[in-house]
């Protein structure tokens, strides 16, 4: 299903925020940037990364749509075709390194979600059990099963350390060992984002950040304010401080002076 919000960033300098250069981008999808500044998003049915003047690009039809996109590590990039239960990791320039076939684990499941958990590991979702589990790609093995889930679940928002589950009511947190460290109430409809102990939710207009306390539970950083203008988004990332709006023809870029706990 398909969010569309309006935002109203007003007094955006008076509340700790400052709008940066955007940039024009057509494309099927916004998937988001790295450190090194290369863009990255979908058209045609491929995955492209774009750093000024030069172009990279991986398809393969055979693995049809592309599902989801983990950047946090732009050395091994992940992939996931959900619909033929594949990961696929590529390098810098988007040579494959690797392709994990989900669907030849034993016993079978079907998996909705992965994302990057650190060198040679994978945050996968079960849907037929509804758990999370930390998969060791290189010896095959599931390091870590949780708990059944309480919701259907949404979207992972993770890093190497701790894998957020979004669900309909709940944000839960799950650190590397799999215990559950925190658990937020969530109103379902929202558009988020997740780096490294920050959380940004947009919802009603409004956008909210959250950071990771001592106790690893999200604390909202900083008040929340308006858009200046009206403007249909389609999705956000957040990296390094700076949020990045896509709105199907251009991606607006904000820093994101976030307020330490």
């Amino acid at each position: 299903m398909k969010w569309t919000f309006f935002l109203f960033f007003i007094c955006m300098m008076a509340q700790g925020q400052k709008t940066d250069k955007g940039f024009d981008l057509m494309a099927d999808s916004f998937y988001g940037v790295d450190d090194f500044a290369a863009i990255y998003y979908g058209k045609n049915g491929a995955f492209i990364k774009k750093k000024g003047k030069e172009t990279q690009q991986f398809y393969d039809v055979l693995l049809g749509d592309l599902t989801e996109v983990d950047l946090i590590n732009p050395l091994s990039i992940l992939l996931f075709y959900k619909d033929t239960q594949t990961v696929v990791l590529l390098d810098n320039r988007l040579n494959e390194k690797q392709r994990i076939s989900l669907n030849q684990l034993s016993p079978s499941r079907f998996y909705e979600h992965a994302k990057l958990a650190g060198e040679r590991r994978l945050w996968l979702h079960d849907l037929d059990q509804n758990r999370l589990e930390l998969y060791d790609y290189i010896n095959n093995r599931t390091l870590i099963s949780t708990a059944v889930l309480k919701d259907d679940i949404s979207q992972l928002l993770s890093d190497y350390n701790f894998c957020h589950v979004v669900s309909k009511n709940y944000i839960e947190t799950y650190n590397s060992y799999g215990s559950k460290t925190a658990t937020m109430p969530f109103v379902e409809g929202s558009l988020l984002d997740y780096d490294f102990e920050s959380l940004i939710i947009l919802k009603d207009h409004q956008v909210k950040v959250m950071r990771m306390d001592k106790e690893y539970r999200f604390r909202e950083s900083e008040i929340t304010t308006r858009s200046i203008s009206e403007k249909e988004v389609n999705s956000l990332y957040l990296k390094n401080g700076k949020l990045y709006i896509w709105t199907g023809k251009r991606v607006d870029v904000y820093t994101i002076n976030l307020i330490k706990n």
